[in-house]
C-alpha cells in the first residue's frame, strides 16, 4: 500500500544502478566497455568521505546522476588517506566526525595536494580549527541540490 507522506527524512525512494546499466547501447558488452571508458576519461570523480550508510549511499546515487564518478566512500580517516594517497580523483566532499575520528588529518593532505574539498558536517565553523573556518562547508542535512551545485562550483575552479 502506497503511503501518501513519506517518513520523516526520506526524501524520495533512489536505486543504485550498475555502471553502464543506462543509456544507449546497452546490449554490446564490447561496446558498453568502451563507453565507460570513454566516460572514465573526461566525466571528473569525487572522493567521498561519510560514515553513515544512507547517506553516503543516497549522495553516491546523486552524485553519479548528475554525471561524477565516486571514489568511496570511505568511513574511516584511515580509508580515506589510502584513497588520497593511491587513486586519483578530482574533489572530495568530507565529512568532519568520521565514528569520532576527525577528518582534518584528510583534509590538510588534499590541501597539501591542491585537490579541491569542501566539509558536509553537522559542525560549526566555530568548532572548526582556525585554518578551515573559511573552507566551503554544508550543513548536515542539505538537499541534494545543493550538494551538486557546490560540487560543480568546487570542480569548476579546478578545471
Amino acid at each position: 500500500m502506497h503511503h501518501p507522506y513519506p517518513a520523516p527524512g526520506i526524501r524520495e525512494p533512489f536505486r543504485l544502478n550498475p555502471p553502464g546499466a543506462r543509456g544507449p547501447g546497452r546490449g554490446d558488452p564490447e561496446d558498453l566497455a568502451g563507453r565507460r571508458d570513454e566516460q572514465r576519461d573526461t566525466r571528473k570523480r569525487v572522493l567521498l568521505v561519510e560514515d553513515e550508510f544512507l547517506l553516503s549511499a543516497v549522495l553516491s546515487a546523486d552524485l553519479q546522476e548528475a554525471g561524477y564518478d565516486v571514489l568511496g566512500p570511505c568511513a574511516t580517516v584511515a580509508a580515506a588517506m589510502n584513497a588520497v594517497q593511491s587513486e586519483p580523483f578530482d574533489g572530495a566532499i568530507l565529512d568532519i566526525n568520521l565514528r569520532g575520528e576527525l577528518v582534518y588529518p584528510v583534509a590538510e593532505e588534499l590541501a597539501r595536494r591542491r585537490i579541491p574539498f569542501l566539509f558536509l558536517s553537522g559542525y560549526a565553523a566555530i568548532n572548526m580549527p582556525e585554518n578551515f573556518r573559511g573552507h566551503a562547508r554544508l550543513a548536515k542535512p542539505t538537499a541534494a541540490m545543493v550538494v551538486l551545485r557546490e560540487v560543480r562550483v568546487m570542480l569548476g575552479a579546478k578545471s
